[in-house]
């Protein structure tokens, strides 16, 4: 595998890794009012991570929303560059294929999950284990990696689509 000689792929992972990261912020959070913890309950979890656990419980409702939506969205755009880093090793012809950049994006989302749930938050942030863990997973799986794995995708079909028109362009001179 090479490297990309595409000129946009970090751009492409911040911005494709702060989408992805709304979507996946709205599942939590439409999950977290579903099982009754309140809709802005995982944003307190993002803001704990810089506040420390009294965002939790004791710190006011406006700080620690604005403190979470800009962890989490921190968080989804490095994510999102780490990610654009894998896709660059990814070979040319795989990279447009949405079966694919779907699979490698939820098995990122899912390394991301296990790095920053079961290793991180247990030696800092143990409060992260009292949610249900499987459903963590599944949920940065399908709501933040399918999201950006057909990011990825879309940008490499568009960037296959204007190279072969150039091409023909080219040929018809």
């Amino acid at each position: 595998m090479a490297w990309s000689k595409t000129p946009w792929s970090a751009k492409n992972g911040l911005g494709f890794g702060l989408v992805a990261g709304l979507v996946f912020g709205l599942a939590e959070c439409l999950a977290s009012l579903f099982a009754g913890h309140g809709l802005l309950e995982p944003l307190r979890y993002a803001a704990s991570v810089l506040l420390g656990s009294r965002a939790l419980m004791e710190t006011p409702l406006l700080l620690t929303a604005f403190a979470g939506l800009g962890v989490h969205l921190l968080l989804s755009a490095f994510f999102g560059l780490a990610y654009s880093l894998v896709d660059a090793r990814m070979a040319m012809d795989l990279r447009p294929h949405v079966s694919h950049q779907s699979a490698m994006g939820m098995l990122f989302a899912v390394g991301v999950w296990v790095v920053t749930f079961q290793f991180i938050s247990r030696g800092h942030y143990p409060w992260f284990l009292g949610t249900p863990q499987f459903f963590q997973m599944v949920l940065h799986a399908v709501f933040y990696g399918l999201p950006l794995g057909l990011l990825f995708a879309g940008a490499e079909r568009r960037r296959v689509a204007l190279a072969q028109f150039e091409q023909r362009a080219f040929e018809e001179r």
